[in-house]
């Protein structure tokens, strides 16, 4: 496996970071580990998408939401436009003369920040990984770090105590929440050489 650190991307108290990781795995042990993350409720399978292109010609999967906004227009009208706010992966494949698989790799995640939004248009929080790999065909490999930080921070009180000088913090409760996610994308090439190997 190879790992190589990025640097970070978000300031402030917000944190985050992306870290990125290849690395291939047996599908078996693959399915195994998978298996037991979602039985632990230490992971969630969001996608199993799959796509066929030829070679060294793109392919495109694209998952997430389009933000409206209005837009004003030259004559001073204004219309409605979208933006994207999406999970993509673009893979651009090279078969080898040995029936092996280069492939360029762009991961890029898009999440939009309500809490900075103007006029109800939130700023998009992008991150994005391009890598270059060299794998067997049928071997899965992993694309990982893609990290995602939440801070939270909410208080319970009770009415009118809570609020009373120097001695209202006996009455309330202060709760703190730090929640890290990772995403990982795990992709296994298949050449296929006739139409009856599509499954």
């Amino acid at each position: 496996a190879l790992m190589v650190n990025l640097p970070k991307v978000l300031g402030g108290d917000r944190g985050g970071a992306i870290n990125f990781l290849v690395g291939t795995v047996g599908s078996y042990l693959l399915q195994l580990e998978l298996s037991a993350m979602q039985q632990e409720g230490r992971g969630e399978i969001l996608s199993n998408p799959r796509v066929i292109t030829s070679d060294q010609n793109k392919a495109i999967i694209k998952q997430g939401i389009e933000i409206p906004y209005q837009q004003a227009t030259s004559s001073g009208a204004t219309s409605v436009s979208f933006k994207e706010a999406v999970l993509k992966l673009e893979v651009t494949p090279h078969i080898t003369p040995d029936d092996r698989l280069i492939m360029d790799l762009v991961v890029s995640k898009d999440n939009p920040d309500w809490t900075r939004a103007v006029l109800g248009v939130p700023p998009l929080e992008k991150r994005e990984v391009n890598t270059r790999v060299l794998v067997d065909n049928g071997e899965t490999i992993v694309l990982g770090g893609v990290f995602e930080r939440t801070r939270s921070k909410s208080e319970e009180k009770i009415p009118f105590f809570g609020d009373i000088p120097v001695v209202g913090w006996a009455f309330k409760q202060e709760f703190k929440e730090d929640k890290k996610k990772e995403l990982l994308i795990f992709i296994t090439p298949k050449i296929i050489k006739d139409t009856l190997s599509v499954r």
